[in-house]
């Protein structure tokens, strides 16, 4: 990989930033795209990260085969690799012009611009409570969005009069190549306006040699990804970060927020859950902040022994599930979830036992919760508006395994330590808010 940074501490050696499968499956596109539009075959290509800043990715292969092109990136996991580390990530691409004839696709403006399917090793989504409907390629939505601002900006490389060459040789599920058999697909729009679409459909097919064997040592199969890894991403980039570094950036961050004189910490999962706990506990500052990732039990003892005697836990629904079956670290590949605590939680207050065998069968705590909604007659942010004293069963049913989360937290922090605990769903409403 080249043009990536890293990181330095003293007296420790530089570790090297990686980037994800979803930098890999842009970068590979893009020099399709130019090998398909200038002859050029790249050794590399600068791909647009979310962030706004541009990296550059070394291109393993790099073929022109007339009306489309393929290229390959080798996926670079930096120091801190995971299971995708060196898999190869190949996109075919060929581009046609928009058309009302039904032969040529059907395809209006509007209506899509890039037509994303699944090849050989890139699973299919065939469970509910994922960030990607069931049917779609299992490509995440950064991916696809990084996609799409990429491709616009590759095609933009071409003046417009030369676009008019470009072959009508394929539809929506018509493309030059052999795919493998009922491969998903999904139409991707074009980034900004309508107006600054280029005047070209993409269809773009993403596959990973090898790509079903790795997801063997994933949790795919469990989340109904089947056939392949997932294309995933949130930044672009895979930071390294060992556990041994992770918990030293947490005791940064704690010894920062003591050092400026905060009397309360608030450990937050991630970003997501920090920005809803700061707009909550906006009078706090900053430093007060904290986020500790999977790593919950850690986290509260080292607060506990940097002084802090109140500890407020900001989380989704998921993490709150495994905080409250006590387990120390709570990361996907090393705890799976188990939502039978949530389902006896549900049949304790009453629930049909439908609802209960549901939620029991559950394919994720966010599909878990889904369910709850449902049966309390709510869907997503209608849980705000909720009678008062938290009535519905989903509150009843979160608010016990909040308690638990928090007196789980509260074994580890001691009696002198005050713990509270936020829960949030996943449009931001505040499900629970609860002490210990």
């Amino acid at each position: 990989m080249s043009g990536t940074s890293g990181q330095e501490t003293a007296g420790r050696r530089r570790l090297r930033m990686g980037f994800s499968t979803g930098t890999a499956m842009t970068a590979a596109a893009r020099a399709a795209a130019r090998c398909l539009l200038s002859g050029e075959c790249p050794s590399s290509v600068a791909v647009r990260l979310p962030a706004g800043y541009y990296l550059p990715v070394e291109v393993a292969r790099c073929v022109g085969h007339g009306d489309w092109a393929e290229a390959c990136v080798i996926k670079d996991g930096g120091d801190d690799p995971d299971v995708t580390h060196r898999a190869r990530v190949c996109v075919r691409l060929c581009l046609g012009r928009f058309s009302s004839d039904p032969e040529t696709g059907g395809l209006e403006v509007g209506a899509g611009w890039i037509r994303l399917t699944a090849g050989a090793g890139v699973g299919r989504v065939t469970k509910p409570g994922l960030p990607v409907a069931v049917g779609e390629p299992a490509v995440n939505p950064v991916p696809r969005r990084m996609l799409a601002e990429n491709l616009l900006e590759e095609v933009g490389r071409v003046p417009s009069q030369a676009l008019h060459g470009v072959p009508l040789g394929f539809g929506a599920d018509r493309v030059p190549w052999e795919s493998p058999a009922g491969s998903p697909g999904v139409w991707i729009p074009a980034p900004g306006p309508l107006e600054a679409a280029p005047a070209v459909t993409v269809h773009v097919e993403v596959s990973v040699p090898g790509g079903e064997d790795l997801a063997r040592h994933t949790l795919n199969a469990r989340l109904g990804v089947l056939g392949g890894i997932s294309i995933l991403g949130t930044t672009g980039l895979v930071r390294p970060f060992s556990h041994q570094a992770y918990e030293e950036t947490i005791q940064v961050a704690l010894d920062v927020a003591r050092s400026t004189g905060c009397s309360q910490v608030v450990l937050s999962t991630g970003g997501k859950s920090e920005k809803m706990a700061r707009a909550l506990l906006n009078g706090l500052p900053p430093e007060s902040f904290v986020q500790i990732a999977d790593f919950f039990a850690f986290a509260v003892k080292r607060a506990v022994a940097e002084g802090f005697r109140s500890i407020v836990h900001s989380v989704f629904f998921g993490k709150a599930v495994k905080m409250a079956q006590g387990h120390p670290y709570t990361h996907a590949h090393k705890v799976a979830m188990d939502l039978e605590a949530v389902a006896r939680c549900a049949a304790e207050i009453g629930m049909p036992d439908e609802t209960v065998r549901r939620i029991r069968g559950a394919n994720t705590a966010r599909h878990a919760l889904e369910i709850l909604k449902a049966a309390s007659g709510r869907e997503g942010s209608e849980v705000r508006d909720a009678p008062p004293r938290h009535t519905l069963p989903v509150h009843r049913v979160v608010r016990r395994i909040a308690r638990e989360a928090a007196r789980q937290s509260k074994a580890l922090a001691g009696r002198e330590t005050d713990v509270r605990l936020l829960l949030f769903d996943y449009d931001g409403a505040l499900l629970a808010d609860v002490t210990a």
